[in-house]
């Protein structure tokens, strides 16, 4: 039975089709949020910032989740604030850290934070909105969004290398002739070119 190299190739896209799909189902299904955030699991625990910064009474009192970049950590004798620089979240509650900033929020905990442990760090918190309080961001006035902390997690960044997909047909970069049906071997298909991009995530 003669097989075309145009019946080849549909079966290839056939079969990297359904690796790509499987792939998204996987990567959904692992789609989780930290016990420390999770809160009473609500979608709607991830507000809208602009909305709540607009109008912060209308939510006092409500439990929300933010998150974002740590920029400044103020310990007090029976508390300690964090200014966070806010970034939407994705699902399991990460930042997004290729988006731009929101605004900003005072979030206050009962207990001793290290600043060496968040700021400058990416951070994201579960508690109670209390309202706002005036303050500057530099020395422009702002109203800061607050809240009281009942839980947060800190996220770390992680580099990786991954390949850049560039599909071809033929003989592979490891092909010698010689080898099964003069050439036709195990390198003879589809391949990739060894190239990569570092690519940044956000982990535990």
């Amino acid at each position: 039975m003669l097989i075309t190299s145009s019946s080849l190739i549909s079966k290839c896209k056939k079969t990297i089709g359904i690796i790509t799909l499987s792939g998204v189902f996987i990567l959904s299904g692992c789609s989780s949020i930290p016990k420390s955030i999770e809160g009473n699991n609500s979608p709607i625990l991830q507000k809208n910032f602009t909305s709540v910064h607009n109008s912060p009474n209308l939510y006092q009192g409500q439990q929300v989740r933010f998150g974002g970049t740590v920029v400044n950590v103020i310990n007090r004798d029976n508390a300690t604030l964090l200014e966070i620089a806010v970034l939407p979240l994705d699902s399991s509650a990460k930042p997004e850290i290729n988006q731009p900033y929101q605004g900003r929020i005072i979030a206050k905990s009962d207990k001793f934070l290290d600043p060496v442990n968040f700021r400058n760090h990416l951070v994201t918190v579960l508690g109670t909105l209390t309202g706002s309080q005036k303050g500057t961001v530099g020395k422009t006035p702002y109203n800061f969004v607050t809240m009281n902390i009942e839980g947060y997690q800190v996220w770390h960044l992680t580099e990786t290398i991954q390949p850049i997909a560039e599909w071809d047909y033929g003989f592979g970069p490891y092909w010698q002739a010689g080898q099964w049906n003069n050439g036709f071997g195990p390198d003879w298909g589809w391949y990739a070119a060894d190239e990569g991009q570092v690519v940044t995530t956000v982990t535990q």
